[in-house]
């Protein structure tokens, strides 16, 4: 069932972003500082704060910042703000060691709002066996859907191990626990094939 249907204004509090790059199959973030530079994030591995997830209408536009318009509740769409935003979601991760902290995942891109929904899923599936606890997600592989606009990498989210909430999620609301169906885009088209990403890293789990 996951969170929102399959293809989906922040508050003034300014977490750095976690992003995946679903035409090449890769993970970026951004150090935490003034200028601080964008890096690729090769073991993805964090906490997912899975019990606040929230979802709404995004709209990316380049060299702005993303404008928001929250759902009420998982349960409640919000109206369409205006032409060009899509259904998405917007979650808290955090790993000091692979992501040097807290960091805001959002996305409107149809594979990755699949493989969220089928990780809220199983997370729906655990949390009565871990009570308290966040689960520790991995990207455990990408595969390519390809169409007539070329070829983007859906990534497999996996629950790898559950863990005490740090207090870096403390401050975090739970959103209602029930989805509902509501609207959302197709995938982006992309143009234009990028070569496979590298496989997933077969280490121990390091968060």
């Amino acid at each position: 069932m996951g969170f929102m249907s399959n293809p989906a204004t922040g508050d003034g509090n300014f977490t750095p972003f976690l992003k995946y790059n679903a035409k090449a199959g890769r993970w970026y973030t951004k150090e935490d500082k003034q200028d601080g530079q964008e890096f690729e994030v090769t073991n993805m591995t964090a906490m997912f704060d899975l019990e606040n997830i929230k979802t709404g209408w995004f709209l990316f536009a380049a060299g702005v910042a993303p404008s928001k318009t929250f759902d009420p509740s998982l349960a409640q769409a919000a109206a369409k703000p205006g032409d060009g935003f899509k259904r998405g979601f917007e979650v808290l991760a955090f790993s000091e060691k692979n992501l040097q902290g807290l960091r805001e995942f959002s996305s409107t891109a149809g594979a990755v709002i699949e493989a969220m929904n089928s990780l809220y899923d199983a997370w729906e599936a655990g949390k009565g066996a871990n009570p308290g606890k966040v689960p520790v997600v991995k990207c455990a592989s990408v595969s390519p859907i390809t169409n007539k606009h070329g070829t983007n990498y859906a990534p497999k989210l996996e629950i790898v191990s559950w863990t005490d909430r740090p207090k870096e999620m403390s401050g975090t609301v739970a959103a209602a626990p029930s989805p509902a169906p509501a609207p959302a885009p197709a995938p982006a088209a992309t143009s234009g094939h990028v070569g496979p990403p590298p496989a997933a890293s077969d280490d121990d789990v390091e968060f």
